[in-house]
């Protein structure tokens, strides 16, 4: 009876852990969560299997790049995303040997769009992950729904508004190709563009354990009106990494000056 008890006692602590380690499973349906999870998960599958299954539920491969070892990142759209006319317009997929992870929608829709997101905005681009990658589940990476539209590091440093200038003569014809991964023209005009950064660059992510988290790249630009901004990296990696701490960032404090120097490089 004794031996009987303790391993149920161990049984009860391993499936803590499992739950734990494998988050909340996403329920579109439900309401509306105070706390937003950066990223979904899904089982571990081949990039091919993934690639095949996104476009066979109604998404368009952009790119597929490597930013780091061991990382592949397939660059999706579809109508839903790109009628935002914003940041929003595409997403990236992280698949790996243990796991497969999509930027979520509803986290970065409410950081880049504020008042404008609601919560169902995107259910139709989940449902049609969930129907490409299988059961999807939350992650530690999370921010409050309530903050994010004015999400901020701390205080004085850039927000979603703190975009950079990178060009004041964009042409999309004239891009240097090695520093593109994709290019996407959004129904108001403007393009979106993203970015291969040098691999020295990329390396910012394995300085900071962050190579779960490569789905953050490639970087992207926007090009309206013949000028070119990206969003500033002090913002973007902040709001996708939430739960790095300053001496985190203390590690990378390169990072954004080189980041900004890639995406300069495409534009000369």
């Amino acid at each position: 009876m004794k031996i009987t008890k303790i391993t149920w006692a161990l049984l009860l602590a391993a499936l803590s852990i499992y739950a734990s380690a494998e988050g909340t499973k996403l329920d579109i349906g439900a309401p509306v969560p105070q706390v937003l999870s950066t990223y979904y998960t899904a089982k571990a599958q081949s990039a091919d299997k993934v690639k095949s299954a996104l476009k066979a539920n109604g998404f368009t491969v952009l790119a597929v790049t490597a930013p780091i070892k061991g990382a592949t990142v397939i660059t999706v759209t579809n109508k839903e995303l790109t009628s935002t006319n914003s940041w929003l317009a595409t997403l990236n997929v992280l698949v790996n040997d243990k796991e497969v992870r999509i930027q979520s929608p509803l986290y970065f829709g409410t950081a880049y769009l504020g008042s404008t997101a609601k919560y169902g905005n995107f259910a139709t681009t989940l449902k049609a992950f969930q129907a490409a990658l299988g059961d999807l589940s939350t992650v530690k990476d999370e921010f409050a729904a309530a903050k994010l539209p004015k999400y901020q590091f701390m205080m004085g440093m850039a927000h979603v508004g703190d975009t950079i200038g990178v060009s004041d003569a964009a042409d999309v014809s004239k891009l240097d190709k090695k520093y593109v991964a994709y290019t996407l023209k959004l129904p108001n005009g403007s393009t979106l563009v993203g970015h291969n950064l040098i691999g020295r660059t990329n390396k910012f992510l394995l300085k900071i354990d962050a190579a779960n988290n490569a789905q953050i790249l490639p970087y992207r630009s926007m090009i309206t009106n013949g000028k070119a901004v990206m969003l500033d990296p002090k913002y973007y990696l902040a709001v996708s990494l939430p739960l790095l701490t300053m001496g985190d960032f203390m590690k990378i404090s390169s990072a954004p000056g080189e980041i900004e120097k890639d995406i300069k490089r495409a534009y000369k």
